[in-house]
């Protein structure tokens, strides 16, 4: 960003800079005084790495489109232009507030207020509308309050931006539009956006004007968008009767989540609000049917067929799927916060059980029939179903036990359908699937240093390699196949599809797939369906069939995973949500930075302002993503491929490294600059990377093949690795000024000086004590202790022992160098916590 000084210099013959006001997603905003025309203006000077991505020439070109915007409800464009690389525009300085001042300070605004304010910024859309401009980021903060009349401000830079910047947008992961007031469709992304998603937005602000609260809110942006998409907003009138019917069923119409049930114009909208009660409300509609019912049946008939198919829709275009939706139907089963781990058809194809863990509970077995949608709880707690048979009968693992790398083993138990107590048949099983009579099982369970897989129980079929693992067994229709997954290695969940005969005769379908999960045999057992992400492609759903193997048939919205398919050919799958997300903890409380659906690894600059994480979602692809972002909660801006190491010193340089054989290393600065990658000698393992405090060096520790570990200096620019400790240190942190290291040997630590002299161990550092980073002062450790979510952070210092209390991390996440990162201040750090959430759909009509 341009420093003041330097803007000020460069518009000294037209502006005078005051201060700073303030920064957004996309600008930081100055005071300053139009010296001709001795007036108060505001400067927005456009983020750096939004002007790298986009160009600032073309943002100038295509901002020009909306300066001759003039309606009294419109904050005009005064002027703009190019500086230091980026583009800044100019508006008139508006004396008042926003409405989300207000809104912060009433909370509520009165009946006449919320309207009056929605009426006016409806006739600004409707003005821009009508010449062919959408603004796209309507919300509070946009909204102008001067002399209590509404002025609608940077009206089309968003479409500016989207329209200069196109798909490389998405390198810098910002989003164009709010989460609490985007529209279903700019949610998904779709580039073509309409009137109607401006309609959309306005209603959501009128929807908070009301209540005091946008209609859907969440603790992630993710959270927020996975409600747009599939629920119903609230009642207005039942958080506050006064507000009239018509308003009511005005601002609920504008949220539907077709643009086509909306209202066709801002102007509609505004004529709704003021307008004549409607014959029909939204209040007393229905015949006095339940809010309940409303939700079971119009939600999970209409909305989520609506969301989901579109979403399949649009993914089907863009990625060339061969799927035919003409007849596709989506209907939602469940609508719990839970983690579902398997979910089968009963032998009706209308009821579903499934195994999931809600919030703070052990995992257990519910049933959703289509006669009472609420799960209704089955079994014993701490069971995960395997499979259903075609007589009614359950195959659960009871007493399951972690073998690691997400894999379990338990006791294989049989229980019917309709209620009873499991009984116990085998132990030291895996997963199992019933034949199509119901009469046998197949079996994986753990043998050697593998799985094995058995059809009939007692018969082995297939092993998988050495340290590899089978998983997802599914039996053919016929009952003659086992299709199932092969996997190279516990910790490797990379594998292909592969189909074994009951004679023993196996038979790879597919290339090798990242992250396969979920399994079923298509009707007539001459192909299978499951879902994974091939080499540089999406997680998505595929077919394979016997003998040969075929492109993808359906794009998923997220991590969709087939679970199984009923007799009429209809598929039940899972939409699974946020797997990993970095939190926050700081002076302003707890906040989450995630982006996307994965985010792992925070790296957290000394000063608490700049994060780096790895991205694993499904756009990162196999090879995942290096991603920086301010710890304030702006932009996420993409560095490029790998998983994040290190921030350096100054922040002007993030290590990532390349899952790959060996490892590669590559430098990413976060302003401007090319990455590049580190020319080290291959180290086949590194345990520990930082920065010198100079910025100009990397601490890395690991071992070159053949060699013992150790922990080396290699400066940025250079292509040797320098050793700096003794074959025996292979680990370490190292301490701020870069003299020394501390590093873990025989249960204690001990502090190794880098320009030589034995090492000294630190006393008092017993087991169970978490050593996390130096103190800043270079004359303690930071260590956690306790069990969570309230651990201990104490400073231990290192040459007497002495512990002295520094704060209490409150976070559930698994404390370890490479899931938690701190501040200078104690009491501001990141980490990564796991919390995942599953949806169950239907999906009928796929080809």
């Amino acid at each position: 960003m341009a420093s003041v000084d330097r803007l000020a210099a460069a518009l000294a013959d037209r502006y005078r800079i005051e201060r700073e006001l303030g920064q957004g997603g996309m600008a930081t905003v100055y005071l300053a005084h139009d010296l001709k025309h001795e007036r108060q203006v505001a400067i927005k000077v456009l983020r750096p790495e939004l002007a790298a991505v986009i160009g600032a020439e073309r943002f100038l070109r295509e901002i020009k489109t909306v300066a001759s915007l003039q309606h009294p409800h419109v904050l005009g464009l005064i002027d703009s232009g190019e500086l230091d690389g980026t583009a800044y525009y100019v508006m008139p300085f508006v004396e008042g507030e926003s409405l989300r001042d207000r809104l912060s300070r009433e909370k509520q605004l009165p009946i006449p207020d919320a309207v009056r304010i929605a009426t006016e910024v409806a006739s600004a859309l409707d003005y821009a509308h009508r010449h062919q401009v959408i603004h796209r980021d309507i919300k509070p903060e946009n909204i102008l309050l001067h002399d209590g009349q509404a002025l609608v401000a940077d009206f089309g830079i968003a479409l500016a931006v989207s329209t200069a910047g196109g798909s490389r947008m998405t390198e810098t992961g910002m989003s164009l539009g709010t989460p609490h007031y985007m529209s279903p469709e700019q949610a998904m992304g779709q580039r073509e956006i309409g009137p109607q998603s401006d309609v959309y937005a306005l209603g959501a602000v009128t929807y908070e004007m009301l209540t005091g609260d946008p209609p859907f809110t969440g603790s992630t942006a993710q959270a927020i968008v996975a409600k747009v998409m599939t629920e119903k907003p609230a009642s207005i009138r039942r958080a506050r009767e006064r507000v009239p019917e018509q308003v009511e069923d005005a601002v609920l119409t504008a949220l539907e989540k077709l643009p086509a049930d909306r209202f066709p114009s801002a102007a509609a909208f505004a004529e709704a609000l003021t307008g004549p009660p409607r014959s029909v409300s939204r209040a007393s509609a229905g015949g006095g049917r339940s809010w309940l019912a409303d939700r079971r049946s119009q939600l999970a008939l209409a909305v989520a067929a609506i969301s989901l198919a579109a979403a399949l829709m649009l993914l089907a275009r863009r990625h060339g799927s061969r799927v035919q939706l003409a007849e596709m139907s989506v209907a939602q089963n469940t609508f719990s916060q839970e983690a579902i781990f398997t979910a089968r058809w009963a032998p009706d194809g209308k009821a579903i059980v499934y195994s999931a863990a809600r919030s703070g509970t052990n995992p257990r077995l519910y049933v959703v029939r289509p006669d009472y949608p609420e799960p209704q709880p089955l079994g014993p707690d701490s069971t995960h179903l395997l499979a259903v048979s075609s007589t009614g009968e359950l195959a659960l693992l009871t007493r399951p036990r972690y073998l690691g790398h997400r894999l379990f083993a338990g006791t294989l138990a049989r229980m019917p359908l309709g209620g009873g107590a499991p009984r116990e048949v085998v132990a030291d099983v895996r997963e199992a699937d019933w034949s199509p009579d119901g009469s046998r099982l197949a079996i994986t369970r753990p043998a050697g240093d593998g799985d094995q897989l058995e059809y009939p129980i007692g018969k082995v079929l297939y092993r998988s390699r050495p340290g590899g693992y089978l998983s997802d067994l599914r039996v053919s229709p016929a009952g003659d196949r086992v299709a199932f997954f092969d996997h190279q290695s516990a910790g490797d969940d990379r594998g292909v599809v592969m189909v074994v005969d009951t004679a023993g005769e196996a038979a790879t379908l597919t290339q090798e797939f990242w992250g396969m999960e979920g399994l079923a045999w298509e009707l007539g057992g001459q192909s299978v369906l499951f879902a994974g992400a091939s080499r540089g492609g999406m997680y998505q759903v595929h077919r394979a069939g016997v003998g040969r193997e075929e492109s993808l048939v359906l794009p998923s919205p997220g991590t969709l995973t087939l679970q199984d398919v009923a007799g009429d050919g209809r598929w039940l799958v899972t939409r699974d949500d946020q797997p990993n997300r970095i939190l926050l903890h700081g002076s302003t409380g707890l906040r989450d930075l995630s982006w996307l659906d994965n985010s792992v690894n925070p790296r957290i600059s000394g000063d608490g302002e700049l994060i780096a994480f790895t991205d694993q979602s499904i756009q990162a692809g196999p090879r995942y993503a290096v991603v920086i972002r301010k710890t304030d909660g702006s932009p996420v801006v993409r560095l490029g491929d790998g998983a994040a190491r290190a921030i350096s010193r100054d922040k002007r340089w993030v290590v990532g490294v390349l899952l790959t054989i060996p490892q590669q290393f590559m430098l990413y600065p976060t302003g401007a600059g090319e990455p590049h990658q580190l020319k080290w000698p291959a180290l086949e393992t590194t345990t520990s990377v930082d920065f010198f405090p100079d910025s100009r060096s990397l601490f890395v520790c690991g071992n070159e093949q053949g060699e013992a570990p150790r922990c080396y200096r290699s400066p940025l620019d250079a292509s040797s690795l320098e050793p700096v400790t003794p074959d025996s240190v292979g680990s370490g942190l190292l301490r701020p000024d870069g003299g020394a290291v501390a590093h873990s040997r025989g249960g204690r630590w001990w502090i190794y000086p880098l320009a030589g002299g034995p090492p000294r161990p630190v006393p008092g550092l017993e087991k169970g004590v978490e050593v996390l980073r130096w103190s800043p002062d270079g004359a303690g450790l930071w260590v956690a202790s306790g069990t969570s979510p309230n651990q201990r952070l104490e400073r231990a210092d290192v040459a007497s022992g002495r512990r002295t209390a520094l704060a209490t991390m409150e976070t559930p996440a698994v404390f370890g160098n490479a899931n938690i990162s701190l501040a200078d201040d104690p009491r501001v750090y990141a980490y990564s916590a796991s919390s995942y959430t599953s949806l169950l759909f239907t999906i009928q009509g796929v080809r």
